[in-house]
């Protein structure tokens, strides 16, 4: 079953008008303040754009969803502008989804974590609803993590020394908070954890153990000593003053669980974080800071139109340059003019793409401007370098506008393909569109007209076009997909004249869509396409056609 990011597109459409619909009646109830059935409509609106959710399975939009529906709920009509505070949050939340939507469907996968920011946010307008911690979607149970997995002291810990070393974690707790120098900060918390696993019994030995890993990480990779992070230190102190009182039964589930998922973020330098994650066999989340950071920047950052916009502008900014390029490699016009006109484009466009953070082609921009400084007349390998960085630029560009986000930058593979070829892989994605549903149509027509095969006299040949088409684009699953059903249709319903039932030529469907939809998505590498192209392996063998066979 198709679940997810992977499902989104089927949705897409519908998904986006409601968004929009239910974001014009909470900005109509924000002017009238005294319409309740405005705030009712948009309520039900949640609601339904929530079960969509649900049915696909992007559990963090759901849980997104369910908070602003309980919010929404709590707004009283008639208030007054006492709650602009809460309808603005909820505007706002609606904008997010918006784009974490569009993220999804472009990376092909969901990242549920990048949503706990705003669900927090619509937490804090609702009375004794805490936060949700950042390790709420990391996929580890707490409670089958062995609590005792260091030996700790069998002598209890005299209070004296006790207090000393609790002294020293909060003298570094302090300066980590203050971020006055928090290294230094770290490392004294770190030595009283030490000192503590060394002295305590083995519950609180192991949680000790678990947090000078977190520490490591924190230090080591770094990760973000964020308000959270620094809270969580804190719970520390007092969950270990607890334990040492034996006051505490197991009220730290929750703590090992938030250390450990600092743990999961470090990465192959933090030498007491592997062996944390050997021992308990952490469930890798999927990401690094790194990663989730730069999500949370384009998720915060312009939207798809205002990219696309960008795009067209540096559209036109490439093809005045290559004009330019085109005059001085033809020896035409003014070469002077040309020249400084040239060298005034390449710097303007060099300092665009580094605003728009994209690193290696502003590099290649900036050498091409060095280039040209240097460039004397008749020198046409400069140009073709210059030309070549213009081009790779375009490429970039077109993805951009494509993909409605900032494009990453590109490896050295995607680098060094021409943009012609990139046009033709995507001309050649549409003409496949088409063959397939070329094909549909006609099987629709066969059905309708009371099973003429004239109308599937061309379905074969249509067929081994588009499988063509696949094997060039390096898409060999999907191919034999399409050549095992232009062989039913051949075989079956075209030689041995045979007249298949509705449910088989549904299920022929099926396996056609499946095909449509795989290649709707190729665009996007990321995407999951395995179980699309299962779904119409086994389709075909339902009509007794084994893909492969």
């Amino acid at each position: 079953m198709l679940t997810g990011a992977t499902s989104l597109d089927l949705v897409r459409d519908e998904l986006f008008a409601s968004v929009t619909g239910v974001e014009e009646l909470l900005q109509q109830f924000l002017e009238e303040r005294h319409n309740g059935s405005l705030l009712q409509q948009a309520i039900e609106g949640l609601q339904q754009l929530r079960g969509t959710l649900n049915l696909i399975e992007l559990d963090g939009a759901a849980l997104l969803l369910e908070e602003m529906i309980a919010l929404a709920t709590d707004i009283p009509v008639h208030e007054g502008e006492g709650r602009n505070g809460p309808l603005s949050t909820l505007c706002n939340s609606l904008f997010l989804l918006q784009r974490y939507l569009h993220l999804c469907r472009q990376q092909g996968a969901e990242r549920p974590e990048l949503l706990l920011p705003a669900i927090n946010e619509l937490r804090q307008h609702r009375a004794d609803m805490p936060p949700l911690p950042e390790s709420h979607f990391y996929p580890l149970d707490p409670h089958r993590v062995p609590v005792a997995l260091r030996d700790g002291a069998r002598q209890p810990l005299d209070p004296r020394t006790f207090a000393r070393l609790r002294q020293m974690y909060q003298l570094g707790l302090l300066g980590m908070i203050r971020d006055e120098r928090p290294a230094v900060g770290i490392s004294l918390m770190q030595r009283a954890l030490q000192r503590w696993e060394t002295r305590l019994d083995d519950r609180a030995a192991t949680l000790c153990w678990i947090a000078s890993a977190a520490l490591e990480a924190l230090e080591r990779v770094p990760l973000q000593l964020t308000a959270e992070r620094k809270r969580l230190f804190a719970r520390l102190d007092r969950a270990i003053k607890r334990q040492v009182a034996g006051t505490e039964a197991d009220g730290s589930t929750q703590l090992r669980r938030d250390l450990l998922y600092l743990v999961a973020l470090g990465d192959s330098q933090c030498v007491l974080c592997e062996e944390v994650r050997r021992a308990v066999n952490l469930p890798d989340p999927g990401y690094t800071e790194a990663a989730l950071q730069h999500a949370f920047a384009s998720l915060r950052g312009p939207g798809a139109d205002v990219m696309r916009s960008v795009a067209e502008a540096l559209h036109e900014e490439i093809a005045a340059i290559k004009d330019l390029l085109d005059l001085l490699a033809r020896n035409a016009g003014d070469p002077e003019q040309s020249l400084e006109t040239l060298n005034t484009a390449l710097q303007r466009l060099w300092k665009t793409l580094s605003v728009l953070d994209m690193g290696a082609v502003s590099e290649q921009i900036r050498r091409a401007v060095e280039l040209l400084d240097g460039w004397q007349q008749g020198d046409t390998d400069a140009l073709e370098q210059i030309a070549d960085a213009v081009l790779h630029t375009e490429l970039t560009v077109t993805r951009m506008e494509n993909e409605g986000e900032g494009a990453t930058p590109f490896s050295e593979d995607q680098q060094s393909a021409p943009v012609e070829l990139k046009e033709a892989h995507i001309v050649l994605v549409e003409e496949s569109q088409a063959g397939l549903a070329l094909a549909r149509r006609a099987v629709t027509a066969y059905i309708e007209s009371g099973n003429d095969r004239m109308h599937l006299m061309n379905v074969p040949a249509t067929l081994e076009t588009v499988r063509g088409g696949l094997i060039f684009l390096g898409m060999t699953r999907a191919a034999d997909i399409i050549r095992t059903a232009s062989r039913f249709i051949r075989e079956t319903m075209l030689e041995q004249q045979q007249v298949p039932g509705v449910p088989q030529l549904e299920v022929l469907a099926d396996a056609l869509t499946s095909i449509e939809f795989y290649l709707e998505s190729a665009e996007r590498s990321s995407v999951s396409t395995g179980d699309v192209l299962a779904l119409a392996e086994d389709s075909l063998a339902e009509l007794g056609y084994t893909v492969g066979a």
